[in-house]
């Protein structure tokens, strides 16, 4: 027989494969496989543009060494204004294409106790997002390191490569990332309490991208790069029912050497099992 829990799995790993293909990245702590679902809502400026997309994550663990993760965002809509000054002042409004954003399914598995392995496909993206729009291949050894009981350091490396599509092939990319889970006066026995995360991310661009449909010599893109994302987020998990909810701010536009960035707030409920 099924208890409520295994209910619980079952369902979120129904949806966490259904909806696998119209998700986004979602910049997460570093963690064991465990079982949980966490449902949001964020605000985004990139670029001059505002956003306010839904989001719906979902990890399933088959026991503590190997579970599935996919993530499902929405764009409801994206809004642009500019000013332009020449010989008179011009206002531009945008409304966005909206729809769903870029998607990814994975799979994380550690053979030991602290080492782990992940390999995720991103999809193609959906009309929500006007980045990136390409097909990915990652592959992100894993280590999670429990400091104490209230302290978790995680650490990653990933390799990434983009599949060609209409001539065009992205430069692979190489990354890190490491996250620290705290919590403060946290209730262990009977799960509740304050929970602090912090994650950063670095991204770089290790060869150029090539337009296939030029001449050899003219194929090169001269697009290296390299670039960080950052995330911050509080939470508090309640003591009657398996339910938190917390607050997260990410920087995910950022360089190395430069200030161009991207701000991202989100409010988000979660359930862990």
């Amino acid at each position: 027989m099924f208890d409520s829990s295994s209910h619980i799995k079952i369902f979120a790993l129904v949806l966490c494969f259904c909806t696998s293909i119209f998700a986004t990245e979602f910049v997460r702590p570093i963690t064991r496989p465990h079982s949980g679902i966490s449902l949001g809502s964020m605000a985004e400026l990139r670029d001059d543009v505002y956003s306010l997309d839904g989001r719906f994550s979902a990890e399933v663990a088959f026991n503590n060494r190997i579970s599935v993760y996919s993530d499902i965002s929405y764009r409801f809509f994206s809004y642009q204004w500019e000013t332009e000054l020449h010989d008179q002042l011009h206002e531009l409004v945008d409304l966005r294409v909206n729809g769903f954003n870029e998607s990814y399914l994975g799979v994380k598995f550690f053979p030991i106790e602290f080492v782990g392995l992940a390999v995720n496909w991103r999809f193609e993206p959906g009309d929500g997002s006007q980045n990136d729009r390409f097909q990915r291949l990652g592959v992100e050894p894993l280590t999670v390191i429990p400091i104490s009981e209230y302290l978790e350091f995680g650490a990653a490396l990933g390799f990434y490569s983009f599949i060609e599509r209409d001539n065009f092939q992205p430069g692979d990319e190489i990354g890190g990332q490491v996250s620290l889970i705290w919590k403060p006066f946290y209730k262990l026995q009977n799960p509740r309490g304050l929970k602090l995360s912090y994650v950063f991310l670095l991204r770089k661009r290790i060869e150029e991208s090539k337009n296939l449909n030029m001449k050899t010599a003219y194929q090169k893109m001269d697009d290296e790069y390299a670039g960080f994302r950052m995330r911050a987020a509080i939470e508090y998990d309640l003591k009657s029912i398996p339910l938190g909810y917390g607050f997260a701010y990410e920087m995910n536009r950022g360089t190395l050497f430069g200030f161009e960035t991207g701000h991202r707030i989100e409010f988000f409920f979660t359930s862990n099992w």
